[in-house]
């Protein structure tokens, strides 16, 4: 009776702790405001000066997201050719502990003064500072990107035309030719300290020391030349 009774008693116990509930091991996960925070500051770094008018808006993380708490500080970069764009691409990686890596994407825009048209602008004009006003946007992508002073006019000319209201970006501008085709222009030769001038014909659109074909008038001989000024263009003899 009493073995009876001894082997139900421990037959019970048994059950308890199998019963028992087994708790695992609390497993610490990255906090996701760290990661993005780890992707803004890639940014600003990789940004330079023009970081204190920078804004960032890092995309949200999936809240199922669940990585290993990291070890050591996050590190994060521009990924791909390490450009900054409107739509950037930060790499960033625990490399201590529990390793891992995720990209994050960040949306980047600027509040700066920048160059504004007063007017619609055509292609291949000359802009001039009565063109534009300066005025504070919000701009996407990066300011440098944008033209804030009209001495940054100078020598220049539309390579796109430009709408009224819209800022002027540095990819919108090209040199202004100092000679243009159809422009009569002074061919100088040169050769053991003797000069040679003669008139000639410009056969295309010159910037300051580019090379271009001109037509000498007298013998009608077409000729490479370098443009050395408005007027004057100069070929080796």
């Amino acid at each position: 009776m009493r073995t009876a009774i001894a082997y139900r008693f421990a037959t019970t116990a048994v059950a308890l702790v199998l019963l028992k509930p087994v708790h695992a091991a609390t497993v610490a996960f990255e906090d996701p405001a760290n990661i993005q925070a780890a992707a803004e500051s890639a940014v600003r770094h990789a940004a330079g000066a023009p970081s204190a008018q920078l804004l960032a808006t890092v995309d949200a993380l999936d809240p199922r997201l669940r990585l290993a708490r990291c070890e050591a500080p996050l590190h994060a970069f521009v990924a791909g050719d390490g450009q900054l764009r409107e739509h950037t691409t930060v790499a960033v990686r625990c490399e201590s502990g529990a390793t891992w890596g995720l990209y994050v994407g960040v949306a980047l825009a600027s509040q700066v003064p920048v160059l504004v048209a007063k007017r619609a602008l055509a292609r291949d004009a000359v802009p001039t500072a009565a063109d534009f006003a300066l005025i504070t946007r919000r701009l996407p992508g990066l300011s440098s990107r944008y033209l804030s002073d009209a001495a940054q006019l100078a020598g220049q000319r539309l390579r796109r035309a430009i709408a009224m209201g819209e800022a002027l970006d540095a990819d919108a501008l090209a040199a202004d030719p100092i000679v243009h085709r159809g422009q009569q222009l002074t061919l100088l030769a040169r050769a053991s300290g003797m000069e040679v001038r003669v008139a000639a014909i410009a056969l295309s659109d010159g910037l300051p020391d580019e090379r271009i074909r001109v037509q000498n008038l007298a013998s009608q001989r077409i000729v490479e030349a370098t443009v050395r000024s408005a007027q004057l263009v100069e070929v080796p003899l």
